[in-house]
């Protein structure tokens, strides 16, 4: 029992023992660590060498302060490639070309981030820039800005440099910038009917916007509508001329033109600045179609009539589709008389007088010369009389004489219609003989003289030729025209 309560004494005084021994071990441990720290701190706080000042520390260096403008400008042009902005500047009263940076703060009416290609022609800045290099510090959409869309009615004062829009007036100066389909206009380009957006600072507008300009109208192949009217979607505009010219706003339009018995309705877009063309080539009355007719007379110098009309025949002869009534007469001639129809493009239609035939007179005592009551004459002579008498005041010689058979009256003369001649139409200066009497000369190709009734020998003398016609003259109450030429 003793020896285990010494083993248990002996045990118990060792691992105490033992304790004591890992305290000190630890602490020594804490100590060496705590020296070797303190030694460090010495070690990093050496002392300055002597003689030798401490370096003074470099100060920050402080950016160069650039001087700047601020303007109110116009936006004309954005060059991406050359980063600058062409802006009129509406202080100086000038363009300026001001170069952007990526530094540069550029931002919509909102205060948003936008770039450079975002700002449009037309848009009102608030623009800082660095006067040395014109370089931009901040690029912004003045948020002074006002807009009156859509306007119309515009009405300028040049007098006093002021733009009415509805019941509104304001000033514009030299700064002011026209706008149409992005390009520059005149101002003296914008019409009333146009639609228009305003753009300015307090009472002065600076930018104007063409939204919905102006086209004009005409008309092609308008003949058979002059004189008649024009109606745009139903409205009467106007009568219609010729060279008529209507300026529209932009637009589709119902346009009706009507004249008489025609009309027509044709839809049609005027364009802006354009000059839209309405051809009214299928809306024209239909013509009547029309024939080209030749005529080939015989003998030459008949006289044609056409409807009881003289008419020329040298060429051809223009005649509408149809039946007309034609007579041809010449003196020594028959006379036709018939119907033409016209019916094709081009025709030609002959026609030859027969001669008429010559009534010998039956032989009988020998007729007087005539001739002025108590004068002597030639007795025997039946076919050319000699007489000087005159008859019913004639201009162009002596009456022709004639037989008792053709003098119905029997007093030796023929009778006359006063009221019409005999006209003669033939080469220039053909003498005239009427059964052998001279009646006078042709003067610019005619020749006339009063109207003798009855049967005669007509003689046409050029010169050394002459030509010899039996006419008939008769009391029909019109003149009596022959025409014969030498050529």
């Amino acid at each position: 029992m003793n020896d285990r309560n010494q083993k248990r004494k002996r045990m118990h005084a060792g691992g105490s023992s033992k304790g004591a021994v890992l305290f000190v071990m630890l602490l020594a441990a804490v100590m060496i660590l705590t020296i070797a720290a303190f030694r460090v701190a010495a070690d990093n706080k050496k002392p300055e060498t002597p003689g030798k000042p401490a370096a003074t520390p470099t100060p920050t260096a402080v950016p160069e302060q650039k001087e700047t403008k601020n303007v109110t400008a116009i936006m004309e042009r954005v060059d991406s490639a050359a980063k600058t902005l062409q802006v009129y500047s509406i202080e100086d009263g000038g363009v300026l070309w001001i170069s952007y940076e990526g530094r540069t703060n550029i931002v919509d009416k909102y205060g948003l981030a936008i770039v450079a290609e975002q700002l449009s022609p037309g848009d009102i800045l608030a623009v800082e820039y660095e006067t040395a290099g014109s370089v931009a510090v901040s690029v912004a959409i003045s948020t002074q800005v006002w807009e009156h869309p859509y306007q119309t009615g515009l009405t300028v004062g040049t007098e006093r440099q002021m733009v009415t829009a509805g019941d509104r007036n304001f000033r514009y100066s030299e700064a002011l910038h026209v706008y149409n389909n992005g390009v520059s206009e005149e101002l003296s380009h914008i019409l009333e009917e146009d639609s228009v957006t305003l753009r300015g600072i307090g009472s002065e507008v600076y930018v104007i916007f063409l939204e919905r300009g102006h086209g004009y109208l005409t008309l092609k192949e308008e003949q058979d509508y002059v004189g008649g009217s024009i109606l745009i979607n139903n409205q009467y505009i106007s009568q219609i001329t010729e060279d008529l010219l209507l300026t529209l706003k932009e637009g589709t339009y119902e346009v009706t033109v009507e004249n008489d018995d025609l009309k027509a309705t044709i839809k049609t877009t005027v364009a802006r600045d354009q000059t839209t063309v309405l051809d009214l080539t299928e809306y024209v009355r239909v013509p009547d179609p029309v024939g080209q007719v030749s005529f080939k007379i015989q003998p030459a110098g008949a006289v044609l009539w056409i409807n009881d009309k003289d008419t020329y025949y040298g060429e051809p002869v223009e005649l509408d589709y149809g039946i007309y009534k034609i007579r041809v007469e010449s003196g020594g001639y028959i006379p036709y008389e018939g119907l033409l129809r016209v019916e094709s493009a081009a025709s030609e239609l002959a026609i030859s007088l027969p001669e008429a035939p010559v009534t010998e007179p039956t032989p009988t005592s020998p007729a007087p010369t005539a001739g002025a009551e108590g004068d002597a004459g030639n007795s025997g002579d039946t076919g050319n009389g000699e007489g000087d008498g005159d008859v019913g005041g004639s201009s162009s010689g002596n009456p022709p004489d004639n037989t008792s058979e053709q003098n119905p009256d029997g007093d030796g003369s023929y009778p006359v219609d006063e009221e019409h001649r005999i006209v003669i139409y033939s080469d220039d200066e053909v003498e005239i003989y009427l059964d052998g009497d001279y009646m006078g000369v042709t003067e610019d190709g005619k020749a006339e003289f009063e109207k003798y009734i009855g049967t005669f020998e007509l003689e046409l003398v050029r010169g050394d030729e002459s030509k010899t016609y039996m006419i008939q003259v008769d009391d029909d109450g019109e003149d009596f025209v022959f025409r014969r030429y030498f050529d």
